[in-house]
């Protein structure tokens, strides 16, 4: 984690993320006093807006999804593995990769609730604080947040792939949009391979909508797995 924390494109997918937020938020609506539950009724119009979507892929790869590409040109790689075995290097930068991709927007999307809740409740009509629906605040931002880690470990599964960063920062953000336009052009019921479906959570995904947990634990599962034989491969080439 302390490695992560050092990155500076973990910090920079952070602002990005907050910053999307902020542009998006429709300050417009603010009329005191608000109504209970008002600030997050912003919050997840800020949230579940064409911004966000549009940003998801781009800031999930600012992170550490490349980072094989510039360890291995540089020889740091060598010297990396020559301190640790090369499971554990593996094991590492996945998991890091992931984290890198799910942490900015869990943080840039916690610290806005919080900024809505401590300038907007207080605006509001008096009455009870409505965890029925913090817990769906907090819900879409999980799944914004497993998306944004899907995807940097995809970012990382094309660096090890190609040794290339464009690849790495680009095929991600191709893959986004070519599930996009398939949905929405080709295949309009293909709800479970849409993007904005992911993080909207409208159609059906089961009793209580527990399939699309189950389906960001099973692709994550994969996408790691998946990381990590295509890494070890290469890190025993040196």
């Amino acid at each position: 984690m302390k490695e992560l924390l050092r990155e500076r494109g973990f910090w920079t997918a952070s602002v990005v993320v907050f910053l999307g937020m902020a542009i998006t938020f429709p300050f417009y609506e603010i009329v005191i006093p608000l109504s209970q539950g008002s600030f997050l009724k912003f919050y997840q119009t800020a949230v579940e807006s064409q911004i966000m979507l549009f940003l998801v892929p781009v800031a999930a790869v600012l992170s550490p999804g490349a980072s094989y590409v510039r360890e291995s040109s540089s020889g740091f790689l060598k010297l990396y593995i020559s301190r640790t075995s090369r499971i554990g290097y593996t094991w590492k930068k996945t998991l890091c990769i992931y984290a890198g991709g799910f942490f900015p927007f869990f943080l840039a999307g916690f610290f806005g609730l919080l900024l809505c809740f401590f300038f907007l409740y207080p605006l509001e009509l008096e009455g009870k604080i409505p965890w029925e629906g913090i817990r769906g605040a907090m819900e879409t931002l999980l799944r914004v947040s497993f998306v944004g880690g899907i995807l940097a470990e995809l970012s990382g599964i094309f660096a090890a792939a190609f040794r290339n960063y464009y690849m790495a920062y680009g095929l991600p953000f191709v893959a986004y949009y070519m599930m996009v336009i398939l949905k929405e052009r080709y295949l309009p019921k293909l709800y479970a391979l849409y993007p904005g479906e992911w993080i909207l959570c409208k159609e059906n995904w089961g009793p209580d909508g527990t399939g699309i947990w189950v389906f960001f634990l099973v692709f994550s599962a994969v996408s790691l797995c998946i990381h990590s034989l295509l890494l070890y491969w290469r890190v025993q080439e040196i």
